[in-house]
This record gives C-alpha cells, sequence and structure tokens, in this order.
C-alpha cells in the first residue's frame, strides 16, 4: 500500500489496529462478550492537500478511495506527512487478562452485596496492537493491554432510594487496579450518603475529589489546551496569563493508566508536556498539523482510530498544588451535566448527586446540590490538596480544596 501510493506521487501514510477485548457483567443477569476488530486508516498526502479513507483490510479500492477524498479536500500547506522519528518504546503488554481473573474479580466484587445494593459490576479486558507505518520511514508498532472494572451501587430499601454512585478502577492489568479499594469506598459513600440532609449553609470552600476531578475540571482543560481551540480563540485561557498556583502536567509516560502511549495516533514520540507551571499557562497540546499550523513543537497528542483522521488529546492529566488542606466542609464527589457546560466561555454548572460534609472525622450526606462558575474561577480558586493523590480515570490528583464556586442548595 505505502509502495504503490509512493509510486503514484503520494506520500502515505497507514494507521493499524487489531484489538480484542473481553467484557463480563452482571445486572440483573451476567453478560458476556468477546469483541475482536481489525482496522486500517490510510491517510495521503500532496501538494497541501490530504485525502483519507478507512476499512478493515487493505485493498486497492482503500487507496483509491484515499485518492477521490484527496481530490476534494481544502489546500493548506500546513498539511504534510509527520517525520519519522524513534520512540523510546514503554512496558505497555502487562499480559492479556483472562476470563477467569475476570469472573474471579466479579465474585470478589459481589461479596459486598449484602451491605449494599449492587446494581451494576463491568469488567473489560483489552489486548490492542497499534502501529504506524508510512512513506516518510515511520515505523512503529506497540501492544497496549488494559483493563477497567466499574461499579455502580445504591441504598435501597421499602421507602427510601438512594441516588446512585460509580466507582472505578482502571490500569494496564488486573494488578493496576486495587479491588479491595474499591469496594471499600462503595460500602463506605453508600453509607455516608443513606440519610441524606438539605445542607444548611453555603460553603465557601469545596473538596472536589478526583473523581469530581476527572468528570469536571479534564474535560474543561482538554478543551481549553488544545491546539486548535487556541488558534481559533475558543479557549477561556491565554498562554503566559496566571491561573492561580497549581501545576499540570500531561502526562502519556505513566505506564500504568491506561491511557499512556510510547507514540501518538501519527507515530510520534510522546513525552510529559508541563501545561501549567505554578498557575502559569504554559503550553497548549498539538498534532502534526496544527503544530505546523501554529509554528510550534509539536506535542505527539494526536489520538485517534483506525476510522478517524489525528485529532488531539489528552493523556493522564497530573495535577500538584504545594498546600495541603483539611478536609473539611462539602465534599463533592460525583456531578452530573458536564455536558451542557459553556466549551468556549469554561462556563458550567453542575448537579453533584453525591456529596457530603465532613467535620472532624463525622461525615454526614447531603441532598443534591448545584455548583456553578467557570474555568478560570476553578483553576485560580484551588487553595490546597487533601489527601494522598490517586488515578482515577485520566486524572492523577489528590483531592482539592476550592473556593470561589457558587454553591445552590
Amino acid at each position: 500500500m505505502v509502495t504503490k501510493a509512493k509510486n503514484l506521487g503520494y506520500a502515505c501514510e497507514v494507521y493499524y489496529i487489531e484489538r480484542t477485548e473481553y467484557n463480563l457483567g452482571k445486572e440483573k443477569e451476567f453478560i458476556s462478550s468477546t469483541l475482536r476488530e481489525r482496522g486500517f486508516g490510510v491517510r495521503l498526502f500532496k501538494d497541501g492537500y490530504v485525502g483519507f479513507a478507512f476499512d478493515t483490510r487493505i485493498s486497492d479500492s482503500l487507496l483509491d478511495r484515499a485518492i477521490s477524498t484527496l481530490k476534494v479536500s481544502e489546500k493548506d500547506p500546513s498539511n504534510e506527512p509527520p517525520p519519522a522519528k524513534k520512540p523510546n518504546l514503554l512496558s505497555l503488554n502487562k499480559g492479556e487478562g483472562s476470563m477467569e481473573r475476570a469472573k474471579e474479580t466479579l465474585k470478589n466484587i459481589e461479596d459486598i452485596g449484602g451491605e449494599v445494593n449492587l446494581i451494576s459490576v463491568q469488567i473489560s479486558s483489552s489486548r490492542n496492537k497499534v502501529g504506524v507505518i508510512s512513506s516518510e520511514g515511520v515505523d512503529v508498532h506497540e501492544v497496549r493491554t488494559s483493563v477497567s472494572v466499574s461499579v455502580i451501587a445504591n441504598y435501597k430499601d421499602s421507602s427510601v432510594v438512594t441516588p446512585e454512585l460509580y466507582e472505578t478502577g482502571s490500569g494496564r492489568s488486573f494488578e493496576d487496579v486495587d479491588i479491595e479499594l474499591l469496594k471499600e469506598e462503595v460500602i463506605n459513600k453508600v453509607k455516608i450518603t443513606k440519610s441524606r440532609e438539605k445542607l444548611d449553609r453555603k460553603s465557601d470552600v469545596i473538596i472536589l475529589t478526583t473523581k469530581a476531578l476527572s468528570e469536571l475540571l479534564h474535560p474543561l482543560l482538554a478543551y481549553s489546551v488544545n491546539a486548535e481551540n487556541v488558534y481559533r480563540k475558543r479557549t477561556p485561557l491565554n498562554l503566559g496569563e496566571e491561573y492561580g498556583s497549581l501545576s499540570v502536567i500531561d502526562n502519556p509516560r505513566e505506564e500504568r493508566s491506561e491511557f499512556s502511549r510510547s507514540f501518538d495516533g501519527e507515530g510520534q514520540p510522546t513525552s510529559s508536556i508541563t501545561l501549567f507551571e505554578n498557575g502559569i499557562f504554559k503550553n497548549f497540546l498539538t498534532n502534526w498539523f496544527w503544530s505546523r499550523k501554529m509554528n510550534v513543537q509539536n506535542s505527539a497528542s494526536a489520538i485517534r482510530s483506525f476510522m478517524s483522521v489525528p485529532t488531539i488529546g489528552t493523556s493522564t492529566i497530573e495535577i500538584v498544588h504545594e498546600d495541603n488542606f483539611e478536609e473539611d466542609g462539602l465534599v463533592i464527589d460525583q456531578v452530573q451535566g458536564v455536558h451542557t457546560s459553556s466549551w468556549d466561555s469554561g462556563e458550567f454548572s453542575v448537579v453533584a448527586p453525591i456529596a457530603w460534609i465532613t467535620k472532624k472525622e463525622s461525615k454526614r450526606g447531603v441532598r443534591e446540590v448545584i455548583i456553578s462558575g467557570d474555568l478560570k474561577t476553578l483553576l485560580r480558586g484551588v487553595i490546597g490538596e487533601v489527601g494522598q493523590p490517586r488515578r482515577i480515570s485520566s486524572v492523577k490528583s489528590a483531592n482539592l480544596a476550592i473556593k470561589g464556586l457558587s454553591v445552590v442548595y
């Protein structure tokens, strides 16, 4: 494919993936499935034009379709193939998780069914061989395994049904997921929210748990540090401006994270990128096209499937604040409605169905509260870390104490 395209006068890039995924779940009954997927995404470049096509197999028609789309594409001098660079490969192949291991994990989690109303348990284990090869000399591939475990539960009796809470753990292998901690979190939070009261006073400081940060801060931040949005002035943040005192790093080389990668979706070597340093917005994320468009160094943050062209995405966001804060006051553990945010301005208003008040060592659940504000206020309002850092989904951070957000109850 690459050689044939080159002989026709095109620069060619092929992104390919072979994926096997096992899923095991239990709601009212057991559900088991296996997914096998193989695909190829082909990009062609010539004279500032780019074409793309995809299929589940390599064929002449795939190349013909890519040529057809190139002929109707819009010319841009930034449409050039990425260069060949050798990545330093991470150890992301932790061995394929067996169905037996998934069954053992499911049985282990079912033990908490006597203490909570266990609504759903979902376990997924996958093995992905990913590669990029091009006429420019790119030829990289690696195997990435991943495991995720999620639990949905609440309290339920004849007179009370509390909101559903969920906990999740993920990594490159089952060893990366602390099942006992996950069970403990579910049990404790169901107990706390079993009896919920209306918040009796506004809280000057709220604490967002790592899970809440992954739901609220991460999507707002990911949008705002995307090079395309920076270029089009669709972000509330200005490069070089100060937003509090947080340090934020996008780290694609955290080997235990399922979002880690040795190379990005264009075969370019990855490295950690400092987005904020002591509150200063230092860098944004790019793929090859947008790095050329903006004349900046490429952060190698291209993400894609074989069915899409590369876009820009985060990996694992690591958040650090130098000050510590005691867990005292309103704790927000789960939010809903982030998708309704105004992404260009960073404004949001979300419901917090899982929240509690901490006073010394006492915790009592509170009814739904509404948290509103904007990304700049959130960043500038962080006054300290609470507890130890954890990684939940794509965020690694301690809980954060924040001032300045509006609380409606």
